[in-house]
């Protein structure tokens, strides 16, 4: 199972009312999805600086050479692929989560 269908099926398990804390719901939403996102890119820069860093210190390649490579197809494109669908997933997990439903009617 991929990360993005695991997150989906837990947000299909959730019981109970998403309690909000902000008067706007939607304004709440929009604020909790761009916080995710924040979390999600520093996390992301902070791994991607550490792996290019220790990659080109063992290899001897330039930062800017190891930054330029691209794998347009095949299995890394897939890969990256069902990564970004799980960043996705994670990011908009509020937009996914069925108690909102619950919480509109």
């Amino acid at each position: 199972m991929k990360s993005s269908e695991a997150i989906q099926a837990l947000t299909k398990l959730a019981r109970g009312e998403r309690r909000f804390s902000l008067s706007n719901r939607e304004t709440e939403e929009v604020l909790n999805i761009a916080l995710a996102t924040l979390v999600e890119l520093t996390v992301a820069l902070d791994r991607i600086d550490r792996l290019e860093r220790l990659l080109a210190e063992r290899t001897g390649l330039p930062l800017a050479e190891l930054r330029a490579i691209d794998y347009p197809e095949g299995q890394a494109a897939e890969e990256r692929q069902d990564a970004t669908d799980a960043l996705f997933a994670r990011v908009l997990r509020i937009r996914l989560d069925p108690r909102a439903d619950a919480a509109k009617d």
